[in-house]
């Protein structure tokens, strides 16, 4: 196993799911990188050196002496324009600007493979066609534009200078120890809240809207892949192929908590009319990822955490 692996977004959900796992591993050392503005090291294991610091403020100094002798470097820091914490700015100070500094600093380093977190949002589709690996990118968002450019820096830098990478555009990625302070709550996050505080479920517009949920596990294990295989140079979904409506997800979570509480219905949002689902052909074939946890098993953990949490 590796002797050293950087991991930007350590304290965040991913990250820290990802941080027990490379102890797991037997990971030498560690180093997790975290702003802490959405980010909580109590998700991450104690034994991780972390470093409490926004990527944007690092100079190339820095990055030169936390990238020394790095194996893998993890980028998962992100800022997400749907926070309440956050500005047009800030998301191009970390996503693009940091990012790119980062990633030079990843080459300079001779670091052995980077693993960049991109998302569907680079993508920019509403469905309902599964999202493809070769279809044209239109980003609408900020966000996604800035995860667009995230991948097409490493294609600059690796063509000037050399760096080994893969890319994981992640879909609706779900499991225990999510949160979101200042942001938009996942819907499982936000109605098991409702369901065991007495509250009815909510759902916006006609409930017909569609998500690809991956499990967090799952997404760890991709990530560990795309990190150890011999594949380079690849971008492939993180996804399982398969979209719940939130109409089927809320009943299912209502069964799962064993509540007689109704979803109430709210006006329609943005997602209206949406079908988000990635296909995962490409990301079995090159990476031999295959998800194991079903959507049942997963929200069953979720709602038995946060009923310990509460």
């Amino acid at each position: 196993m590796w002797e050293k692996v950087v991991v930007t977004g350590a304290a965040g959900f991913i990250g820290g799911h990802l941080c027990h796992e490379l102890v797991s591993r037997g990971v030498g050392e560690i180093v997790g990188i975290d702003s802490l503005r959405s980010g909580d090291w109590s998700r991450t294991p104690a034994n991780v050196v972390k470093i409490e610091k926004d990527i944007s403020l690092f100079s190339e100094k820095e990055w030169d002496k936390q990238l020394e002798g790095a194996d893998v470097l993890f980028h998962l820091a992100a800022e997400k324009y749907n926070s309440s914490k956050t500005t047009p700015d800030k998301v191009m100070a970390v996503n693009v600007i940091a990012t790119e500094h980062l990633f030079r600093a990843a080459a300079r380093a001779n670091v052995t493979r980077t693993v960049f977190t991109s998302s569907l949002y680079a993508y920019g589709s509403m469905g309902p066609e599964s999202m493809l690996e070769s279809d044209v990118a239109a980003p609408t968002t900020l966000y996604g534009a800035s995860k667009l450019m995230g991948e097409g820096i490493l294609r600059s830098i690796d063509r000037e200078i050399g760096l080994s990478w893969n890319v994981a555009r992640l879909f609706f990625i779900f499991g225990p120890h999510q949160h979101a302070e200042g942001g938009y709550k996942s819907v499982i996050m936000n109605n098991f809240e409702r369901i065991i505080t007495g509250e009815s479920p909510t759902i916006f517009g006609d409930g017909n809207q569609s998500l690809d949920y991956v499990y967090i596990s799952d997404c760890v294990s991709a990530l560990m892949k795309m990190a150890d295989s011999s594949q380079d140079k690849e971008i492939v979904n993180v996804s399982t192929g398969m979209a719940i409506s939130v109409n089927d997800l809320t009943a299912f979570m209502l069964e799962i908590s064993n509540s007689t509480l109704q979803a109430q219905y709210q006006s329609a949002d943005w997602t209206h009319g949406s079908i988000r689902c990635g296909s995962p052909v490409e990301i079995e074939k090159k990476f031999n990822w295959h998800p194991k946890k079903n959507l049942g098993k997963g929200l069953e953990d979720v709602y038995r955490w946060l009923k310990e949490k509460n």
